[in-house]
């Protein structure tokens, strides 16, 4: 059995805030720079370049940040984990996780780089965003409850 009393987070309370906010921050620049992207292909944001030019510019900070994310996430979850995947809001973050990954990193990769007709892009991108909100509601639902 997990004894949550010997998690480092539990014990110095300091650093449960700390991951939090370093997870709040990830979650900004990762899924920031991958919705930055998102709103090219629906025709807005930087118009002055192109969703593949933008994409390979922020790949590796959207990335970082997606990783950093997943990190701090899985720590806090360690916390209590028990409680956490009780919660149905929690377990509805944690199946949209890795779907929201692969589809940035398979299909939405696959479109930026091709060329596909412009509704393409933006059905793409309309699905990535839903994706990546549906992730932070899930995580701010979860801490109001």
């Amino acid at each position: 059995m997990y004894d949550t009393s010997s998690n480092f987070l539990n014990v110095h309370e300091w650093a449960y805030g700390a991951t939090e906010v370093v997870h709040i921050l990830s979650l900004a620049v990762g899924i920031g720079l991958i919705a930055l992207v998102d709103l090219r292909l629906l025709g807005g944001g930087l118009s002055r370049t192109s969703a593949a030019r933008l994409a390979r510019a922020t790949t590796l900070g959207s990335l970082v940040g997606l990783i950093v994310a997943v990190t701090t996430g899985l720590m806090i979850l360690s916390t209590d984990p028990i409680r956490y995947i009780a919660h149905p809001t929690m377990r509805f973050k944690l199946f949209l996780v890795p779907v929201a990954i692969a589809f940035n990193y398979t299909i939405r990769a696959r479109v930026i780089r091709g060329a596909y007709l412009p509704v393409v892009g933006r059905s793409v991108a309309v699905v990535s965003l839903t994706l990546w909100v549906s992730i932070v509601f899930s995580g701010l639902f979860y801490s109001f409850t």
